[in-house]
């Protein structure tokens, strides 16, 4: 058998690549940047909603499968710049910085991820501009290190909002989705924050709360233990308050239906999800359908959600729309199962 492609190393890619190996089938994984972990590897998550449980009891046992398994084979600061279907599976085109290789595989599980929204786009918050206006993707190292600090001065913030949809539900940026993560880790984060230093009055704007699923418990205990206080509104901007110290957001209050100007010394933007240049590449090589959201579209997303309707290729994770870690691992198995079945028949 020749070897199951597998496209990027974060938790579906991980776990696809896990779940081939144990069912004896050989593995390259490629991964287009210098470590496998994806998202959560890159901005060093903390703690995982809805049970707060550490991001390195779900990543380590993932990463330490694939790195010790002799049958996958890892291709690290490795992209794809070519695919040609065969009788049976693919010819790939792998590059390094280095030099390209050929090679056949007999298919191929696409796991490409996400990408963070760019909150530089949405200018009128300040960020880039002001130090203490951070994207919370950032405060996640600084809740794994537990230096919840304001950049500008380095001393501890007194009052700290979050604020929700930063590039989601934005027909503005062209991004009218949900992307379904940011209400809950945006509320996990202001939990982390008052576990840990409660002396930190923590803020969250938001336009609706959607927190599905059994995450509903978290946001009823943020409020009812942690004391988090909730607005529902639409920060409009962010500015400097006069001598420059503190932030104000200036905005609407929508259940008072009245506006709003609040100071603060950190505000953070739960920027959304958005496909990954990887994602792009990829559906761009193989000829893959993709979504009006630029997501890949899987043949029958309701009943085969990892089928991507081309023989031997098979979708996984966050490539196909905003997923949860949980999601994403248990849909790498699934597309390993799937592509596992296509290699053997």
């Amino acid at each position: 058998m020749n070897p199951v492609l597998v496209l990027g190393g974060g938790p579906a890619g991980l776990s696809a690549a896990g779940e081939l190996a144990a069912l004896g089938a050989p593995v390259v994984l490629v991964e287009r940047e210098s470590y496998l972990g994806g998202n959560p590897k890159r901005w060093h998550y903390s703690l995982l909603a809805p049970d707060l449980k550490p991001a390195e009891e779900v990543l380590g046992p993932l990463l330490r499968r694939v790195e010790g398994e002799p049958r996958i084979e890892r291709l690290l600061s490795t992209t794809l710049t070519q695919a040609e279907l065969k009788e049976k599976g693919y010819r790939v085109t792998l590059r390094t910085a280095e030099t390209s290789v050929v090679r056949d595989v007999s298919a191929v599980v696409v796991a490409t991820g996400f990408d963070h929204f760019d909150s530089h786009r949405k200018f009128e918050y300040g960020y880039g501009r002001y130090p203490d206006v951070l994207d919370f993707k950032e405060v996640e190292a600084m809740l794994h290190e537990d230096r919840i600090l304001r950049p500008s001065d380095g001393k501890p913030p007194k009052r700290i909002a979050w604020i929700l949809c930063v590039g989601s539900r934005d027909i503005q940026v062209g991004n009218p989705w949900c992307c379904r993560l940011g209400c809950v880790v945006s509320i996990k984060q202001a939990v982390e924050v008052r576990q840990r230093h409660p002396e930190i009055d923590a803020y969250v704007y938001y336009m609706d709360i959607r927190t599905y699923g059994l995450w509903e418990d978290l946001y009823w205990k943020s409020m009812q233990e942690y004391g988090v206080k909730f607005i529902r509104g639409r920060i409009g901007q962010i500015t400097l308050a006069e001598g420059g110290s503190r932030l104000v957001a200036t905005g609407e209050d929508t259940i008072l239906s009245r506006p709003t100007e609040v100071p603060f010394d950190m505000i953070i933007l739960a920027s959304g999800m958005e496909p990954s240049a990887g994602t792009k590449e990829v559906a761009a090589h193989f000829g893959l359908t993709v979504g009006p959201e630029g997501f890949l579209t899987p043949r029958l997303s309701d009943l085969n959600p990892v089928d991507s309707g081309l023989p031997g290729l098979f979708l996984a994770g966050a490539a196909t729309g905003p997923k949860a870690i949980p999601d994403a691992i248990t849909e790498g198995m699934g597309a390993a199962l799937r592509a596992f079945q296509y290699a053997r028949d």
